[in-house]
């Protein structure tokens, strides 16, 4: 019993160490940074965004039933419009109304965008594009067909993984971005609120959870 105490606290010294500073340390060398830059920039970046608190970016998802993100993408897609670069310095195609309607398709590329700008900038990125739209569409749909309470799960995963993509976006600035209410969310939250509510009700009135 003895030796396995000693055992344990001998890997669990070494893992200490490597966890601490080699775990930390980059192996990867100038030249494969340079390279990796280069591939990332002529995919795309952006050095404009749109900040927000993640946490009242997930409030606002929610109790609009996901409506609100189509603001969201709105304000994004214009800000990244701004800020868009790549290798062959062509603009981003698209009025950002255009995208923020079909955001269901362009989430992708923000997705992307947003995920490589974090990786210029040494910053760890949201995960996969691929798997976090994948994951958002299935929570979406599941908004929908779920039974009962089984639809603010998937309400609430659908949010999350926006407010998951806005931490990442506001960890570029370096700085804290507060969850403060301001006057300029009031129309956009409201109209959202309207148009939630609206659409979840007429869902539940097809799914004959209510009837009038």
């Amino acid at each position: 019993m003895e030796r396995w105490m000693d055992f344990v606290l001998v890997f669990g010294g070494l893992y200490a160490i490597y966890f601490f500073t080699l775990r930390r340390w980059d192996y990867t060398s100038e030249a494969k940074r340079k390279a990796d830059k280069e591939e990332l920039k002529r995919k795309g970046l952006s050095n404009a965004y749109y900040f927000s608190g993640a946490g009242k970016l997930f409030a606002y998802l929610f109790i609009t039933g996901g409506v609100y993100v189509l603001y969201w993408f709105y304000k994004q897609w214009k800000a990244i419009a701004k800020g868009y670069l790549n290798s062959a310095k062509t603009p981003l195609k698209g009025w950002p109304v255009i995208r923020a309607f079909f955001g269901f398709v362009t989430f992708y590329q923000l997705a992307g965008i947003i995920n490589r700008t974090c990786k210029y900038m040494r910053k760890p990125p949201a995960g996969a594009a691929w798997f976090s739209c994948t994951l958002w569409l299935v929570s979406l749909a599941g908004a929908v067909v779920l039974p009962s309470w089984y639809k603010l799960a998937a309400l609430a995963v659908f949010c999350a993984i926006v407010a998951r993509f806005q931490t990442r976006v506001n960890a570029l600035t370096g700085k804290e971005v507060p969850n403060q209410f301001k006057a300029s969310d009031i129309l956009p939250v409201t109209a959202s609120l309207l148009a939630g509510w609206w659409l979840w009700l007429g869902v539940l009135w097809k799914m004959s959870f209510i009837s009038f």
